[in-house]
């Protein structure tokens, strides 16, 4: 008796396992036929289809690209309206995800202030990698001053400079959350690679700190102080090129080490 049972059972799991076969067969030969009425290839565990997300750019998830979409909401809010005035959920509307998503990415508007500063200084591409050691200096420093005055020079740049001011008296934290995601790592950046040519014999340098403040608070510039005032910029925008120049030359003149082979 066990054993006539045993041979029914195999026999009706045989059944259902070619009925499964079957189904398969013609549901992977439907999909095959509408991607090639579409002038698709079939989607595979391997291909862009699978693998990337609608709507994302290249080399984004969909959870990267939601998350730059509320830092950027949220940049274009707090400059408009001020920290103070910018809720959570406002910033969510802005970004056309939840509240939830915000908070998720985030956690806090404290946390999504920091990283919006930081997202900004990334966009302008301010930073040191260990191979820019051995490039000329005055060329990586060329490179490095232009694109900190492009940041602090920009609309984002003495819009954020403004809120912060503005706000200073009623949110101490709020200065000390904009220096610790912005000035502060740039400034880090800066000490770093001049204390890598001070070991190397191309600058020379007493105190690395004053060298990288004097040389970021020169390259400031008055467009950046008459952008924060909410003066004309214009004239002084045009002359930045050679004022950056000039910031560069009067560095080395100071700094360099003459006669490095």
């Amino acid at each position: 008796m066990v054993a006539e049972e045993c041979t029914l059972y195999k026999q009706d799991w045989t059944v259902q396992s070619s009925f499964i076969k079957v189904v398969s067969s013609v549901l992977t030969h439907k999909v095959s036929a509408v991607s090639q009425v579409q002038g698709k290839p079939t989607p595979t565990a391997d291909t862009p289809e699978t693998i990337a997300v609608s709507g994302a750019s290249p080399g984004r998830s969909k959870n990267e690209e939601k998350g730059r979409q509320i830092l950027e909401a949220a940049g274009s809010l707090f400059m408009q309206e001020g920290y103070g005035a910018v809720s959570m959920e406002q910033v969510a509307r802005a970004a056309g995800v939840s509240k939830q998503t915000v908070y998720s990415h985030y956690g806090s508007k404290e946390s999504l202030f920091s990283a919006a500063i930081e997202q900004k200084c990334e966009d302008y591409e301010i930073g040191y990698q260990e191979a820019d050691k051995e490039r000329p200096v005055e060329e990586f420093l060329q490179e490095f001053i232009q694109h900190f005055s492009d940041l602090v020079t920009s609309e984002a740049g003495i819009s954020i400079h403004r809120v912060c001011i503005g706000e200073a008296d009623k949110r101490t934290e709020l200065s000390q959350l904009f220096w610790n995601a912005g000035p502060l790592p740039i400034m880090q950046r800066l000490t770093h690679y001049l204390e890598a040519q001070v070991r190397r014999g191309t600058l020379d340098i007493d105190n690395v700190h004053f060298a990288a403040d004097q040389l970021l608070f020169m390259v400031k510039s008055d467009v950046h102080m008459r952008g924060v005032l909410g003066l004309p910029t214009e004239e002084a925008r045009r002359e930045l090129p050679d004022y950056l120049a000039s910031c560069l030359k009067v560095f080395m003149k100071a700094y360099g080490v003459k006669n490095v082979d």
